[in-house]
């Protein structure tokens, strides 16, 4: 999915979200407004019908004191009291009644009766045949008035009792029940016992509630609704208002005092009525600012984020490493920018990488093909020759294991900087074109081009000056290393003509210089590649000979020099395969090493000698030590001293019954890390022998470094003894000396004369091998000769050896 798609799919939903909740948010602040506007217009809308309908109990209350004051009521009274049934006053006060006027309303009834509740006048507009009820309003009121007027004195009361109802067909109704005497005016609220009091019911039917309703439609719409409903009577006109928001979903208010109860509801379609042009224009405005502000970002995105990343890409992708790079660097400071040219800085040390070694500032192995590569084409037309020098630095391993990675690198750097000095101020005098190519493969190998030659003894001289700059070795830091250079050289066209080949053939030419000496440069011919693939083929058959398991074991009976019998054995690995039935150890073991093969190898070798060993030990008393070889490999193997432990441990043979061999030319002076392994080896008990010692380097000083049990004196100084140039003979005598002084076991080997044999005896050696006494013997062999030494209680004098 491309960068501006994903930027749609996230920018769109997340502003679309954000806009969504502010308007969410604004719609509800709307919704509050138009609430509260509402609330305001219901309020006032029930603080007016509550006033007027206030108003209409006042102009009740006052018309009601008027009619009651008035002649014709008096009259009907009088005529009442002094007991005259006075038809023309009854006409009269209905008359009376029939003529009062209400502004909020008309009456439908007038009605009195007398302290003793006794019906005396009733005018009824809908129900001319009814009688008074005695209602519960009635009732109380009557209880009232009869309990607060006093035996004597005067009482002062309320004598005014006022009713709301609402009848069967809906209408609204004001009901007064006012107590009066006709001896005092009405307005009077004294009474005594002495009075005579009348009480007046009258009712009056409301005729406002519909201009009500019709006002409220006119100021919401037709959906509202208004409820007046009773309360129950007052004695008192104005009382106190409650004000109550009715429940949801619909909307309203409820005012409420002791007389009526006003509602005014306006159902939820009517809101939503209200709501919806907001809630279309918030929707609009929330999708019109989201796409607008999405158009406008994302066009700031594409034109200041994906426009430079896009162009960077395509740039990228159009590059190849190593070629060419075409990459324009960002002139601003933002961080696209800032990411782009760090993009190109890491593309152009990726591309650093590729052509060129880190280390040396040489061009590396891809270069130097695509260089090589280049001339092979260019030389094809003019007919002109080139040269390849393959380089490997001799000793360097030993040197870098020992004083490590630093000073490793350091003397790389140091060879780097000499031969380009070489090739600056010295080729120049020859007549090898300037322009030549110098790389480093890997590690310590290092390559050389030399183009358009015409005569091989230029090459000659370019190798022999190149081995000449190192000849006394390496100086570093006050410090001088014994490192010399091989040199393999291969020609075009005469040797190859393609690039693999022409590499391939130089570097078997330098592997051929290196195992002839130190320092020393090897034409290619022919018949190295057979010894590269005799390499190969040996290689190969040590691999299928493993699968196989095509080992087996001789042994060296190794004897006492002083005792003439047999002391131990030194443990040798021959092999059963038909491929490699043509090598012997001394070629396929140092081939083992070179391909890594030689730890499988050192492996069973050990575990199948311990294993025989075992054996021996348990079925003939065996008491002897195996001498076992093993290679330098283990020396830097961390796992060896464990994996000889654990032998020792499965097969339940004392570490001291082994005798593990190491030949001296493994050994570099001074490596802590292989004293280290063989002092490990030591702790397990095994003993430790030096092979072939005075072949390497290793000085007698040195030998109380090393956590020795045995020397074993090299044949070369054995076959000295019978030799007429008698200069290397003290050598023996000198080795077997030191030996003794640092309380070392003696084994000289090669023995193949008698005189050699008397002589090391004289001299004082503990132990001694070689064809004299006995060649290597498979392993039934050396049962029937370890079961003859055994029978053999005395050695004669003589020291007659099995031979």
């Amino acid at each position: 999915m491309k960068l501006s798609v994903k930027i749609n799919f996230i920018l769109l939903p997340v502003m679309l979200i954000i806009f969504s909740i502010g308007g969410i948010f604004s719609y509800n602040s709307q919704k509050v407004q138009i609430l509260s506007s509402l609330s305001d217009k219901i309020k006032y809308e029930l603080k007016y019908i509550s006033e007027d309908l206030n108003e209409a109990v006042h102009e009740f209350d006052l018309l009601s004191k008027i009619f009651l004051s008035s002649h014709s009521t008096q009259s009907y009274l009088n005529n009442i009291r002094f007991g005259n049934n006075n038809h023309y006053a009854n006409q009269n006060l209905t008359r009376g009644i029939r003529q009062l006027e209400f502004r909020h309303g008309y009456i439908t009834s007038f009605g009195l009766i007398d302290a003793d509740k006794q019906e005396l006048f009733l005018y009824d507009v809908l129900n001319p045949f009814s009688s008074i009820e005695a209602s519960k309003s009635l009732n109380t009121h009557l209880s009232y008035i009869n309990k607060s007027i006093q035996t004597q004195g005067v009482t002062q009361i309320n004598p005014a009792t006022y009713e709301h109802s609402t009848t069967a067909d809906g209408f609204d109704e004001l009901t007064l029940i006012r107590t009066f005497s006709p001896d005092q005016p009405i307005s009077m609220s004294s009474f005594s016992q002495g009075h005579t009091i009348y009480t007046a019911i009258i009712t009056i039917r409301l005729k406002h509630k519909g201009a009500y309703l019709r006002a409220l439609q006119t100021v919401f719409d037709d959906k509202v609704k208004l409820s007046l409903l009773s309360s129950g009577s007052s004695q008192i006109i104005e009382g106190k208002n409650e004000l109550s928001i009715l429940p949801k979903p619909d909307y309203g208010y409820q005012l409420v005092n002791e007389l009526w109860s006003i509602m005014i509801l306006l159902p939820s379609s009517y809101l939503n009525t209200l709501y919806q042009p907001h809630k279309i224009l918030f929707v609009s405005i929330v999708l019109s600012v989201t796409l607008f502000s999405f158009f406008f970002l994302k066009g700031l995105i594409v034109k200041r984020i994906i426009t430079p990343v896009v162009r960077l890409t395509k740039q990228v992708e159009s590059t190849e490493i190593g070629a060419n790079i075409n990459i324009e660097r960002s002139q601003t400071n933002d961080e696209v920018a800032v990411l782009s040219n760090k993009y190109l800085d890491l593309i152009m040390e990726l591309d650093d990488l590729v052509k060129y070694d880190h280390l040396t500032g040489l061009i590396n192995r891809s270069q130097f093909n695509k260089a090589l590569k280049d001339l092979i084409e260019d030389c094809v037309d003019s007919n002109k020759k080139i040269a390849v020098l393959y380089c490997d630095l001799d000793n360097f391993k030993h040197v870098n294991d020992r004083f490590g990675h630093y000073i490793g690198d350091e003397l790389l750097k140091k060879f780097t900087v000499s031969v380009k000095h070489y090739l600056a101020c010295r080729a120049k005098d020859l007549s090898v074109d300037n322009h030549v190519v110098f790389a480093r493969m890997s590690g310590d190998e290092f390559t050389l081009i030399l183009p358009h030659i015409t005569d091989i003894k230029e090459v000659e001289t370019v190798t022999n000056n190149l081995i000449s700059l190192f000849k006394d070795g390496f100086k570093l830091d006050e410090m001088v290393f014994d490192i010399g250079i091989s040199i393999g050289a291969s020609i075009f066209p005469d040797d190859a003509t393609d690039v693999s080949s022409i590499l391939k053939k130089a570097d078997i030419a330098m592997y051929s210089a290196k195992r002839l000496r130190q320092s020393n440069a090897q034409f290619y011919t022919p018949e190295l590649s057979e010894q590269i693939e005799r390499q190969d083929t040996i290689t190969a058959s040590l691999k299928t000979a493993l699968r196989r398991n095509e080992f087996y074991l001789v042994y060296m009976p190794i004897y006492d020099c002083s005792a003439g019998i047999v002391d131990g054995c030194e443990v040798l690995l021959r092999v059963s395969s038909k491929d490699l039935a043509a090598y012997g150890p001394e070629e396929f073991i140092p081939i083992a090493e070179q391909s890594g093969l030689i730890k499988d190898i050192d492996y069973w070798v050990i575990e199948s000698a311990i294993k025989q060993l075992s054996i021996w030990r348990k079925q003939l008393d065996f008491v002897g030590v195996f001498a076992i070889n093993f290679s330098s490999w283990e020396l830097k193997n961390p796992d060896f001293v464990d994996k000889v432990d654990s032998l020792l441990t499965l097969y339940d043979v004392p570490a001291h019954c082994i005798e593990l061999e190491i030949t001296e030319t493994c050994f570099v002076p001074g490596d802590d890390r292989s004293i280290k392994m063989l002092s490990k080896l030591h702790n397990l008990g095994v003993r430790l022998s030096l092979d072939d010692f005075g072949t390497g380097f290793t000085a007698f000083s040195q030998l109380i470094d090393y956590p020795l049990d045995t020397l074993k004196v090299d044949r070369m100084f054995i076959n000295a003894i019978d030799s007429d140039d008698s200069e290397d003979k003290p050598l023996v005598n000198i080795i077997v000396e030191i030996a003794k002084l640092y309380n070392l076991n003696v084994v000289a080997e090669g023995i193949e004369t008698k005189a050699q044999l008397e002589y090391v005896r004289n001299l004082g050696c503990h132990q001694a091998q070689g064809f004299l006494l006995s060649k290597p013997l498979m392993k039934n062999d050396f049962v029937a000769l370890w079961k003859a030494e055994k029978r053999v209680v005395e050695v004669p004098s003589s020291g007659s050896y099995v031979s």
